[in-house]
């Protein structure tokens, strides 16, 4: 059972650091509309940005996605998580505060500054400190089923301090493989968490049957992606990987397709915050199958399956899953208004021009990228204004959190 806070000392916390959804979530909708923007005019050339974007503007658009963003809203996801989770307290008032200040000190010095140790080792502190208070309410209660997701948040701090090991012009590895490994990190994460919660959110969502779990289907999902994982991390031979490495990704997307279809995602069409986690679910798939197809033969572009998993994948799972949890935790009904449903259909359309009319009229690959990149940027922002009210101020039904 949840443990009672004491009321007094709660209210003494300002609402925007009771739990870690609030910071993160509008954090890093804000910091992804400036860096979408800055992307774009980057590529529109109207504007020398070469005082900015940590000297490399490929390097820091792929890091800062990856961990600035991306990072950031997993880490608030799971630190309220872990509350539901254990019954125990998560993590609030300056020790949050604390993990919050470190994430935007390390953004804006790796915005504005060039590349260094000292920016190095502050944006490498807040991911373990993360996963710290994520594994300890976890061992207290024994609950080891998910104690996973602590290892996996020091994963990505190895592999951020691989990012800065290239900006600083240490080691040997490119960018490419480096990015590809955060890249499948996040996407296991996400496919694992999906799968969690989207059939639960499909049932509650639009009072149909219960969508029961099937064992085989589940492990067929599941035991490919962590394969895939083991595949793009560990030292194995390039001979055998790049065999290996397009039969993972197909046998991941191949088996979360059979897992999908079990949804019932026509049921969701009347409701946003449903069919948005649909369309995410679908982009992921879709692009670990056209990862496939480009690491067996070079018939789709990298770049083209990349953001299929980044763009419709990871982003519309961030923008319906934050949407959905800040409501949900500030005691509100499940339930958005025209303006957000505006900005699903804004990032949907993001995601599909930077993917299917970039890969089937590369004439306008340019243009494709920088309108993507500002139908993002509007997606986050109307996010970032009409949840900034909501995210800031205490529940409304007068609870901790």
């Amino acid at each position: 059972m949840m443990q009672i806070l004491d009321s007094e000392k709660e209210q003494r916390i300002i609402p925007v650091f009771r739990l870690a959804f609030r910071p993160f979530f509008l954090g890093a909708s804000a910091f992804s509309v400036i860096s979408m923007l800055l992307w774009a005019l980057f590529w529109s050339g109207i504007v020398d940005l070469s005082a900015l974007m940590y000297g490399n503007p490929l390097w820091w658009h792929s890091h800062e996605m990856l961990f600035g963003f991306s990072g950031a809203v997993i880490i608030g996801f799971l630190l309220t998580a872990v509350q539901n989770w254990t019954g125990n307290p998560g993590v609030r008032g300056w020790k949050l505060a604390s993990i919050f200040m470190l994430w935007l000190l390390a953004r804006i010095g790796l915005l504005v500054g060039m590349p260094s140790t000292a920016i190095m080792i502050l944006d490498l502190l807040w991911m373990p400190l993360a996963a710290y208070f994520l594994a300890k309410p976890i061992v207290i209660r024994k609950q080891w089923n998910n104690l996973f997701f602590a290892p996996l948040i020091l994963l990505l701090t190895y592999l951020n301090a691989r990012f800065h090991m290239l900006a600083l012009g240490v080691g040997e590895a490119d960018l490419r493989s480096v990015s590809f490994m955060s890249l499948i990190v996040i996407s296991v994460i996400v496919l694992v968490v999906g799968g969690r919660v989207i059939p639960f959110f499909t049932w509650r969502g639009t009072n149909t049957e219960q969508i029961t779990r099937v064992k085989w289907i589940e492990l067929g999902a599941l035991i490919p992606s962590w394969l895939l994982l083991a595949n793009v991390l560990l030292p194995i031979p390039e001979a055998v990987s790049t065999s290996t490495l397009p039969l993972l990704l197909a046998a991941t997307g191949i088996f979360n397709l059979i897992r999908f279809v079990r949804w019932r995602s026509f049921s969701t069409l009347k409701t946003p915050l449903l069919w948005l986690l649909h369309f995410a679910y679908l982009f992921m798939i879709l692009g670990m199958l056209l990862l496939a197809v480009h690491f067996q033969t070079e018939g789709i572009s990298y770049s083209v399956a990349l953001h299929f998993i980044t763009v419709g994948g990871i982003g519309c799972m961030i923008l319906a899953m934050i949407a959905r949890v800040s409501l949900g935790h500030t005691g509100r009904s499940l339930q958005i208004n025209r303006v957000m449903v505006a900005a699903f259909v804004t990032l949907m359309a993001s995601a599909l021009i930077r993917t299917v009319v970039v890969m089937l009229f590369p004439t306008v690959m340019l243009d494709g990228y920088i309108l993507s990149a500002v139908l993002w940027a509007i997606a986050f922002a109307i996010f970032t204004v009409v949840y900034y009210p909501i995210l800031t101020k205490p529940r409304l039904d007068g609870r901790p959190g």
